[in-house]
């Protein structure tokens, strides 16, 4: 149970402001028991036996700020929770499955991204200096030195720093980031775990060279949300659905909207690659299924953007 005497005692803690624009407009959407059967049921499906914490007393609960519009998670983890999560719940063999998992079209989709910032920027690959911040295994840091940018990585986890290490990719503190040094940050899948977003990506956005890109892909919330609201009960939802709004990991919940008034906030300006650019760096062309995808994808990102996959840019 929650000790209000003793706060620091808490596993989790509660924002009191919209974390991305820090306003204190913000209502509340939904509310259910974290011991609740739904989200038990989801905890034991995806933690297993690994979480040895009793949740009693605390609420999974959603908010939405009505300046910015992003909906996010109040009751979060405190420190040391959060250092649990990352380094005990999401077990080290987590790396050998992503390994088995991934395949050729897994990176020929880094492989794309990476050309996009090599045909982005006109530089000599030895030129670029790029950032993979919350780079989890390190896939994409991986695919950059292989293409010859100068990168380097930020991460929270120490069995994943201690892999990218191991791996040859650099580790910088987050905290301590240098002004005006990269031409390139990738952000895969991390936003939507940060306490903290709207500070972070000013952070980011200060670590850009004049005319750098940010680029920031969350899983989109806004159906998961709406089965939830509509539902009113956790257990409605299936794995996937769940995965958007997933208790103590994703704890920002974006769309389009709310995704680009993030960006707003930190003094970035969406960019919308060409065309040209985008199938340039593309492959597979001769594989009916993976042309098709290379064929929707540009479009449905950047011609008709409401996905939550941006290229932000820092103004000249």
């Amino acid at each position: 149970m929650p000790d209000p005497e003793h706060p620091q005692d808490s596993v989790l803690v509660k924002r009191e402001h919209c974390p991305a624009c820090r306003r204190r407009s913000t209502r509340t959407l939904y509310s259910e028991p974290l011991d609740s059967p739904g989200i038990s049921r989801y905890m034991q499906a995806h933690y297993g036996q690994r979480v040895g914490r009793d949740f009693a007393g605390y609420d999974y609960e959603l908010a939405q700020c009505g300046h910015c519009g992003l909906a996010f998670q109040t009751q979060v983890p405190a420190p040391a929770l959060l250092e649990e999560i990352y380094d005990r719940w999401l077990p080290a063999a987590e790396r050998e499955a992503v390994a088995a998992r991934w395949g050729l079209d897994d990176y020929r989709y880094l492989a794309e991204q990476v050309e996009f910032v090599l045909d982005h920027f006109r530089l000599r690959p030895s030129s670029i200096r790029a950032l993979d911040f919350g780079f989890g295994w390190a896939e994409w840091a991986k695919m950059a030195g292989a293409y010859g940018i100068q990168v380097c990585g930020a991460e929270l986890s120490q069995v994943r720093i201690d892999y990218a290490r191991s791996v040859g990719i650099p580790v910088v503190d987050a905290a301590t980031l240098p002004q005006d040094e990269f031409h390139f940050i990738n952000t895969e899948q991390v936003f939507e775990h940060l306490l903290e977003p709207g500070a972070m990506l000013e952070c980011l956005a200060g670590a850009l060279r004049p005319g750098g890109l940010v680029k920031i892909s969350v899983p989109n919330s806004a159906k998961s949300i709406r089965k939830l609201l509509g539902a009113k009960n956790f257990a409605a939802l299936s794995e996937g659905e769940i995965m958007a709004i997933a208790p103590f990991e994703h704890i920002n919940a974006f769309t389009y909207d709310s995704l680009t008034a993030l960006g707003r906030e930190a003094g970035l300006v969406p960019l919308r690659p060409s065309l040209r650019k985008l199938y340039n760096c593309s492959s597979g062309w001769m594989e009916p299924k993976s042309a098709l995808k290379t064929l929707a994808r540009p479009v449905y990102r950047h011609l008709y953007p409401k996905s939550t996959f941006v290229y932000f840019a820092r103004p000249h």
